[in-house]
């Protein structure tokens, strides 16, 4: 009876999966179609709109900012630019966030490809328990340990100085580059190690030239996470560091809140700044950044 039903449907041009709307007979497949695209729609607009905002915002004079906030640009005011990178020191504070952020991804990729590899392949003491050691460390707010984090950098006398900042960053990406790495190393299969290590690859030349390498979207991943969270941070920065000549990018655009007045065709055009590196290193390794996440997900 249900094949009759169903070959009489489909004589007739019918799917037994529609939905009838404003008169007119839908395919489901079809409904869910326009509606997922829909979705994806307003969530594009959703992200893109505040960074038109930006851009346009950017390119006004004062008086326009606050009479057309919303639309265009009448007479675009490239010079903003110009005293964005002036007047908030940029040059500096560009050089600051540099090495400061090549410095942290260095050290996270080395700490965590080893934590992880550890993790994923020996067994020793306490394994299980130090590996959720990590990850509960990723619940923890970091405004919650600022305090403690202080004290031991002042102790260390490592106050007002990059290598504090460096050192703070690099412990807050740990966790989460051992939690992603070590699921790409546990799917390694052991026997090309141990391939490896019969050619006359000690462990270390093992490791270095036939694991990392089949390892590289997870420290793609890694890379772009890391340097995105140290190239954006900005409240662990302004604990540790005092001095004008030491601030990064984010504690440079404080220049621009003044007591009476804020110029924010400006503070738009330091931020565009600010965001253009980002944007170019996520480009770049957008292919390796999507299949880590992804690929991280299901394997370990």
């Amino acid at each position: 009876m249900a094949g009759r039903l169903l070959h009489l449907a489909r004589r007739r041009g019918m799917s037994l999966g529609s939905r009838k709307f404003l008169g007119i007979r839908w395919p489901r497949d079809l409904v869910l179609r326009v509606v997922c695209y829909l979705m994806m729609f307003a969530v594009v607009i959703v992200t893109l709109y505040p960074v038109y905002w930006m851009v346009a915002g950017s390119l006004k004079s004062d008086n326009e900012f606050y009479t057309n906030i919303w639309g265009l640009p009448r007479d675009p005011q490239w010079g903003n630019y110009v005293e964005a990178w002036a007047k908030a020191g940029i040059n500096k504070c560009f050089v600051n966030s540099v090495i400061v952020t090549v410095s942290t991804v260095f050290a996270v990729l080395i700490i965590t490809s080893l934590a992880a590899y550890a993790f994923a392949k020996f067994d020793f003491p306490a394994k299980t328990g130090l590996f959720y050691f990590f990850l509960a460390s990723m619940m923890i707010p970091s405004g919650m340990m600022i305090i403690p984090t202080f004290a031991v950098v002042n102790k260390l006398g490592l106050v007002n100085t990059r290598l504090s900042m460096v050192l703070v960053y690099t412990a807050g990406n740990v966790a989460f580059g051992i939690f992603l790495l070590r699921a790409y190393f546990v799917s390694i299969p052991s026997e090309l190690e141990e391939a490896a290590r019969i050619d006359g690859c000690t462990a270390t030349g093992a490791f270095f030239r036939v694991i990392l390498p089949l390892a590289k979207p997870g420290l793609a991943t890694q890379l772009i996470y890391s340097g995105m969270n140290t190239w954006n941070e900005y409240f662990v920065g302004s604990i540790l560091v005092r001095t004008r000549d030491l601030r990064t990018l984010p504690l440079g655009l404080v220049g621009f809140v003044e007591k009476y007045e804020t110029h924010y065709p400006q503070y738009f055009a330091a931020l565009c700044i600010i965001t253009v590196p980002i944007i170019v290193l996520y480009v770049l390794g957008q292919k390796q950044f999507i299949s880590g996440l992804t690929a991280g997900a299901v394997k370990g």
